[in-house]
């Protein structure tokens, strides 16, 4: 395991999801929490978030863990949500009731963890048939509000005969609850994130939604931080379309939370950059990618002053530990399948990329100056 360069904070932790036995590898049943030298302090076990049978489309879930207040919380195939702290005690925090196999949880947590909403989507086992023809059987979609330690209440009920635009929880920040609406629950192919739902506010009481960031048609957004700023993309400029001298300029903007742009810059590649994850303190993004060669794409850190540099060579990013740590995965040789390895860059460093030699998805900060909010 590489050691940690010298100004990359030593306590810095960070919380992790990893898949031990379960039927793939992005299907979830051990949380942990572990520091940059790759050792894993604490961990918990739990039923991972079942997946539903949907037809001719596959449910995409929603993140079944998030930071807050010190911990991680993670929901199991129960909606049962418990708390894991860098000391290894966990607590059942709340439970959004779950009874079968063809539900789907999405839940959010306050930034100091004392209060969380949660939404419960209950779908037919051919919601999505393969016909292109509607489904008769009946959803329903389910809002509950809760505090630390109590049971939660539910707040709306809904039924309906055929898919509706259903709200997807992902985080809270220091304005209040935040989702995606309407959201893209089920897919054939995937995408990038933010082609999977419009991100939004959310009323804290009721769960509802309220208006988007942007407007997705003008900026769409991909990343926000706990201050509520947010990343977008804008217009981009293609130049020798086709050919092998093929350009795209990509317009990004990063705004504060009420949408008035604080800074903007433009990312190069032969294919559109995309997925920009803004820094918890709103001065840096990182950008996939600068894939001028093909055969040496890297990501671009991209500054406020206007500077942009290439990241470490077969680094990805996933986001942020702290405003001068980037984490993300490992691929050292094009002929590896994964799954690949975290590490981590030291933005003053950012063309070594450090190995934690573990595997899993990145959740978020535990504890540290800052905590990057994941959407």
């Amino acid at each position: 395991m590489a050691s940690t360069p010298g100004s990359t904070p030593a306590g810095l932790l960070f919380a992790l999801l990893q898949s031990h036995g379960t039927a793939t590898s992005t299907q979830y049943d051990t949380v942990a929490i572990a520091g940059l030298d790759g050792h894993m302090i604490a961990s918990a076990t739990f039923a991972p978030i079942p997946q539903p049978t949907t037809g001719c489309m596959g449910a995409i879930l929603q993140p079944s863990a998030h930071t807050a207040g010190g911990k991680v919380f993670y929901g199991d195939a129960k909606g049962v949500v418990r708390s894991l702290a860098a000391n290894g005690v966990t607590n059942v925090v709340t439970t959004f009731p779950m009874t079968s196999n063809q539900q789907m949880l999405s839940f959010a947590v306050s930034p100091d963890g004392t209060r969380l909403l949660g939404t419960v989507y209950t779908v037919p086992t051919n919601a999505w048939p393969c016909d292109g023809s509607a489904s008769n059987a009946g959803y329903t979609f389910d809002t509950y509000t809760a505090t630390s330690g109590s049971p939660s209440s539910l707040v709306d009920h809904q039924t309906w005969s055929k898919p509706q635009n259903a709200l997807a929880l992902t985080g809270w920040d220091a304005v209040g609850p935040i989702g995606t609406y309407p959201t893209v629950w089920a897919s054939q192919g995937g995408g990038p994130a933010s082609s999977l739902g419009v991100l939004v506010r959310v009323d804290a009481a009721t769960g509802k939604p309220f208006a988007p960031f942007s407007d997705p048609s003008s900026c769409l957004v991909w990343d926000s931080v706990q201050s509520g700023a947010f990343v977008c993309t804008g217009g981009s400029v293609t130049t020798g379309g086709g050919t092998a001298q093929q350009k795209v300029a990509q317009s990004v903007s990063v705004r504060d939370t009420g949408g008035t742009e604080l800074w903007h810059f433009t990312a190069t590649g032969q294919n559109a950059p995309f997925s920009p994850i803004l820094a918890p303190d709103g001065l840096h993004a990182m950008i996939c990618c600068n894939d001028l060669d093909l055969a040496d794409s890297h990501e671009l850190l991209i500054g406020r002053d206007g500077a942009q540099v290439n990241l470490a060579s077969g680094f990805r990013a996933y986001g942020w530990l702290d405003s001068a740590t980037m984490v993300g995965w490992l691929n050292t040789s094009p002929l590896n399948q994964g799954p690949f390895p975290l590490a981590f860059v030291a933005a003053n460093a950012p063309g070594t990329a450090s190995s934690l030699g573990i595997v899993g998805h990145f959740v978020g900060t535990v504890s540290g100056s800052e905590s990057p909010l994941e959407v």
